[in-house]
């Protein structure tokens, strides 16, 4: 296969989706059941959060909206194209997510002006007098009539991440995002003025997640820094990181918490380089297969040898490459933590298995369940989530020896150059 056009096939993956699965699951359940929340051509809607704990008893919660994924409309009596939009979130206890304490909602017109791709806006959050407390977010196009919900961890403790705003150098405007990479600049400021605020540097990555059927538990996390600096904190200080590695910026090197930011190189979360498509087949590859690749001196032609043999025609092995690094590129998005997102649990099932049919999602938990079109068959993978310090993003998969047949035979799908289905 030409390595030009397998290179190439690889640009165009930004924008073509696959949408592997046709009917969503409806389970019975106390959990919020969202279908198809990581499949991205399903779900219309994808807007972003940040909160800002501004003080001790004032709260901002920041949302990001890309205008394109809303429907405007000709409304008022001037009859200029607006979309409506109502945010809305409900506050939980973190130790129970079933009964919400508190709840407000808020709605706002938008008018798309020339050259504008998104809009932030923020709404004021009620004071709770809670330290550490949940929130539901949900964001409704109120014209389109498709609505997206999320889960946000807000802790107030002194140093906390929430206590830190981090801003766009280029636009002034808040970043939604945990991961950056080395071209970007930003501003970090923390709620009030401090002396110093320390920075810990880790380069190692963690170790890549066990099969879902494995007995094993998680490494432990490193918790040695590779280097340590400080700052003022006396105002808002500059953040410009080339190094790729995890950030994490505090108040007290002797607490727990702090914002976690990592760098996991240039262009991503996309995969435009022969290194970053090596490293996803992982999961595909046996040791020594897995070894000959990363030692390759010539990692194009190793990916290509290594799909068309997949493949075995260069149609059906561009629509595998296709498909395993656009799951690739959306892992990324979704569930980077402190680490890459396809290097998590989560990553590993989606690129395996694809998007699940339905979640149910809590504060705590997410069950993803794949099931056949009667429905009578389904498959349910439960993540948990774990009490991270540096992220509020890390999800940890309930393995079973169960998992073995179903983990075994995608693998050799992949291999035979067909697209697992679970219950095909």
């Amino acid at each position: 296969m030409n390595t030009k056009l397998l290179f190439f096939i690889i640009f165009l993956i930004s924008s073509a989706l696959l949408n592997p699965y046709t009917t969503v699951a409806q389970i019975n359940t106390q959990k919020k059941t969202t279908s198809s929340i990581y499949n991205p051509f399903i779900y219309k809607l994808h807007p972003e959060y940040v909160v800002y704990n501004q003080s001790e008893n004032k709260s901002l919660l920041y949302t990001k909206i890309y205008l394109s994924e809303l429907l405007f409309s000709n409304l008022g009596s001037k009859q200029k194209k607006r979309s409506k939009i109502k945010i809305e979130y409900k506050v939980f206890l973190p130790d129970n997510s079933q009964q919400f304490v508190d709840s407000a909602s808020a709605e706002f017109t938008i008018r798309k002006q020339k050259g504008q791709n998104n809009i932030i806006s923020y709404i004021r959050l009620k004071d709770q007098s809670l330290n550490k407390y949940y929130l539901e977010i949900t964001t409704t196009d109120l014209l389109r009539r498709v609505k997206a919900t999320n889960y946000i961890y807000v802790d107030k403790e002194a140093g906390a991440k929430q206590n830190f705003i981090v801003s766009s150098k280029k636009t002034k405007q808040p970043y939604f995002k945990n991961f950056f990479r080395p071209s970007h600049f930003f501003s970090i400021k923390y709620n009030k003025p401090i002396d110093s605020i320390y920075i810990k540097y880790y380069f190692k990555e963690i170790p890549l997640p066990y099969p879902p059927f494995a007995s094993l538990k998680r490494d432990d996390i490193n918790t040695i820094p590779d280097s340590i600096w400080s700052v003022s904190g006396k105002a808002a200080f500059q953040f410009h990181e080339k190094e790729k590695g995890f950030y994490f910026i505090q108040t007290d090197t002797t607490s727990s918490i702090g914002l976690g930011l990592v760098n996991p190189g240039e262009h991503f979360p996309y995969i435009k380089s022969s290194e970053t498509m090596v490293n996803p087949l992982t999961y595909l590859c046996s040791t020594s297969e897995y070894k000959d690749l990363i030692n390759s001196s010539n990692k194009k032609l190793a990916v290509d040898r290594f799909w068309l043999a997949c493949g075995k025609n260069t149609s059906r092995t561009r629509e595998l490459i296709r498909i395993y690094y656009n799951r690739n590129l959306y892992a990324n998005i979704y569930f980077t933590s402190f680490t890459q997102g396809w290097r998590t649990d989560r990553g590993m099932i989606y690129l395996i298995f694809g998007p699940p049919k339905a979640v149910e999602k809590n504060s705590n938990k997410e069950v993803w369940l794949y099931s056949n079109r009667t429905r009578s068959k389904v498959l349910k993978f439960v993540f948990n989530r774990v009490d991270n310090p540096y992220t509020d993003n890390d999800y940890i998969l309930e393995r079973h020896i169960d998992f073995k047949s179903f983990w075994f035979r995608a693998v050799k799908s992949w291999r035979a150059g067909t697209v697992y289905d679970i219950f095909q």
